[in-house]
């Protein structure tokens, strides 16, 4: 009788083997995965709260030598939000005639520390360079607008209003002028004291100053000008000089007249010097600004009479800058 072959024990614990990899397969490794899921449901109630990375701006990731100034500031703003108009019932404003000619006097004034418009002549070789330097202080540049005196010995170049110009000339005049001074905000006369009292060319240089968004101040060369109240009526933020501080160029005329600007300061209404960048007054501003000078001492755009985006109270009388 034959014998039966003998199965080998190997392939039956192969096969064991495989049966139990199955069934672990089938029911451990899901309820694994269910726990690990349940799990990381709760980790984020133990993680602490991340706060965003902001990105920095392309100026942060370029190497600087040094922080940007005022003046960089003041022109990547807006014009209202850099520096808004706020009225105040009193104050001193320092306006600087004839700028363009001397640099370092120009720079001694900035250094002064205190608010000053500066008045930039557009004719001057650094007319441009001034208007520059003045605006990265963070002061206000103004165009210093030539018009035709009284007196016809005095020398005019074409940078002059003139009386008997057309419409049209006073136009390009004015935009030439213009071209040549940056930054400008405002206008006040250089000389004048003969155009300011003729009534056709001072509304027409109120109507290119209203068309530019510009205010006027009456440099008031002559009693009878015309040109603030022309001013007013053609909707303006406009304001008149009261003093001038080296009209007389003497130590004792110019303390004289800031004691003046001072009284006007006490009295509490709006006053306006204006004085120029000669050495004599400069030294004079250096020596005699005291700490309740500059405690006094505003703006321009703040002294402004007519429109404003931040008014006074209607209890507040604005008193007439004469």
């Amino acid at each position: 009788m034959p014998q039966k072959k003998k199965i080998p024990f190997w392939p039956g614990l192969v096969l064991a083997a495989v049966l139990v990899t199955l069934l672990a397969v089938i029911f451990i490794v899901p309820q694994t995965e269910n726990e690990t899921e349940q799990s990381s449901v709760q980790m984020p109630e133990k993680q602490p709260v991340q706060t965003p990375v902001r990105e920095p701006s392309p100026q942060a990731i370029e190497p600087t030598t040094k922080a940007p100034s005022i003046g960089q500031v003041i022109e990547a703003l807006p014009p209202e939000e850099a520096l808004p108009a706020i009225r105040v019932a009193h104050g001193l404003a320092l306006i600087i005639d004839d700028v363009g000619y001397n640099i370092s006097a120009l720079k001694r004034v900035l250094a002064l520390s205190v608010p000053v418009a500066i008045s930039v002549l557009p004719e001057g070789p650094f007319a441009g360079k001034s208007a520059k330097l003045a605006h990265q202080a963070g002061q206000v540049v103004m165009l210093h607008l030539p018009m035709q005196p009284i007196d016809p010995s005095l020398q005019m170049s074409e940078s002059f209003l003139l009386e008997g110009m057309s419409e049209d000339v006073i136009r390009e005049t004015f935009q030439r002028d213009i071209d040549r001074v940056p930054f400008v905000e405002g206008v006040n006369n250089h000389m004048g004291s003969k155009l300011t009292q003729l009534e056709m060319p001072m509304r027409q240089v109120m109507q290119l100053c209203r068309e530019k968004g510009l205010f006027f101040v009456d440099s008031k060369t002559s009693s009878g000008s015309i040109a603030a109240t022309m001013a007013k009526k053609m909707g303006l933020n406009w304001a008149s000089r009261r003093f001038f501080l080296d009209h007389i160029m003497s130590s004792e005329a110019m303390l004289h007249e800031w004691e003046r600007a001072r009284a006007c300061v006490r009295k509490g209404r709006r006053c306006i010097i204006i004085a120029h960048p000669r050495a004599a007054s400069v030294a004079f501003l250096e020596n005699n600004l005291t700490e309740d000078d500059a405690a006094n001492m505003v703006s321009i755009r703040q002294l402004l009479k007519g429109k404003s985006r931040m008014e006074l109270p209607q209890n507040h009388a604005l008193e007439e800058v004469q």
